[in-house]
């Protein structure tokens, strides 16, 4: 297997991003940032555990360490820019540039591979289609809008992890996701707050359930052979 960075190494420089952010985002500078960060990884390997448990035929696509460190820079976004639209995109984009330079990987196609598994997760694609978010979205304009749809295991595993933490805690997807949903229902200070956001959760927290409930049925053996080799890998 090529060389790649291990989750202490994606952490840490992570925490040197966030010491050289100059009036960023407040929300991300605390400890639950960080703690997501340390629990997305987590969930990640596990999942790739429990399937091939179940299946161990994916030995041979999913790469564990691969799964684990794409969860641990998932967000790595985040620190790039004060408004945080599109981070995930922001965050692909800085591994595909700088990941050979940082260690992420020794060799280019794993570093494309490893930033499209976060690439796609949440809502970014919803997003990416409003457009009240044209301005922000002209940074990415040569993107194909293809890239922002889970379509394979990869990236619905890093979607899924993403889902099943919250606060430094573990929780079910569908508890998370519930509470996403209540937190910004219509008329909810969340969807004054920030409407593209709300607009975004409204049309896409659905997909995300569904792309969770899939990766549950995956760690829960639930899955006939031709489900999982439909969607495919990375």
């Amino acid at each position: 297997m090529a060389k790649i960075m291990d989750c202490l190494g994606a952490l840490d420089l992570t925490k040197r991003l966030l010491e050289k952010v100059v009036g960023g985002n407040p929300n991300i500078l605390d400890s639950n940032y960080l703690l997501h960060l340390e629990n997305t990884p987590k969930v990640a390997g596990e999942t790739v555990d429990d399937g091939i448990h179940h299946y161990p035929g994916l030995k041979k696509y999913l790469v564990r360490e691969e799964l684990v460190l794409s969860g641990e820079l998932h967000d790595i976004g985040r620190p790039l820019n004060e408004n945080q639209v599109f981070h995930e995109l922001r965050g692909a984009r800085y591994l595909e540039k700088k990941g050979l330079e940082l260690g992420i990987a020794d060799n280019k196609n794993d570093i494309y591979r490893i930033a499209q598994m976060f690439r796609s997760h949440f809502v970014v694609t919803e997003q990416f289609a409003d457009d009240e978010n044209a301005e922000a979205r002209a940074e990415f304009k040569s993107l194909d809008s293809g890239l922002l749809i889970p379509r394979t295991w990869q990236e619905a595993i890093i979607t899924y992890a993403d889902m099943s933490n919250t606060k430094g805690e573990r929780v079910p997807y569908q508890e998370r996701i519930a509470n996403i949903k209540k937190k910004y229902a219509s008329g909810s200070i969340a969807t004054q707050f920030n409407p593209t956001l709300a607009k975004a959760m409204e049309k896409g927290v659905d997909r995300v359930f569904e792309v969770c409930d899939r990766v549950q049925r995956l760690k829960d053996g639930k899955l006939a052979e031709e489900e999982i080799m439909r969607y495919g890998f990375l």
